[in-house]
């Protein structure tokens, strides 16, 4: 992406705005996690349950402290695994709401492995929702083979959609890892094997 499309979705994003940005497992549905009004917006155009958190996406690993408390665990697992399609819980900090996006204290948080995506969440400044594009119980699909007009958006609304197909080399979400303290725990099966996470973290 070109510099000024990339300040032009981030831009959108800050005004509260959602995004459609790819992923390697499939595109996201990007909202700020750090505005309840953004991330709210995002729940009814997936018509998800609020209880049913939404993970997050973040540019890079000092990005991810600020919103997580990594230990050395999860710093090794974030560090040779990711940019890719692990995601890691760790307990928060108070940057982001305690709901919605964290659950009992915790935050997962994955880097995605798309060059464009790490852009905008980077000019963005702060984190945004990694929740699948699609409606809450549908299954996920490339941008021409979904419709859009099956997810509940604004009249009004203007949405900046970032297509690459051909990133999405997953058909599987994301390895979901649990690292709180010393124990870690793979809470969902992905396309990095539970030994792979056991080697990394050590």
């Amino acid at each position: 992406m070109k510099l000024s499309e990339v300040k032009q979705v981030a831009d959108s994003l800050k005004r509260g705005s959602l995004a459609v940005l790819p992923t390697e497992t499939g595109y996201m549905l990007a909202a700020m996690a750090t505005s309840t009004t953004a991330i709210e917006h995002a729940f009814a155009v997936k018509g998800r349950d609020t209880a049913n958190v939404m993970h997050v996406a973040c540019a890079s690993l000092e990005m991810a402290e600020s919103i997580g408390r990594i230990t050395k665990r999860a710093v090794r697992v974030l560090e040779e695994l990711t940019p890719g399609p692990v995601t890691v819980i760790v307990n928060k900090t108070p940057l982001l709401p305690d709901r919605l996006v964290t659950l009992d204290g915790t935050v997962g948080i994955r880097i995605p492995d798309h060059p464009a995506t790490l852009q905008v969440i980077g000019e963005v400044g702060v984190p945004l929702t990694a929740t699948s594009l699609n409606a809450a119980g549908s299954a996920t699909a490339p941008i021409e083979e979904f419709d859009l007009e099956l997810l509940n958006w604004s009249s009004d609304e203007i949405v900046y959609v970032v297509e690459d197909d051909e990133a999405i080399v997953y058909d599987s979400p994301s390895t979901l890892v649990r690292v709180v303290g010393e124990a870690i725990e793979v809470l969902r099966p992905g396309p990095i094997s539970e030994s792979e996470v056991d080697r990394v973290a050590g």
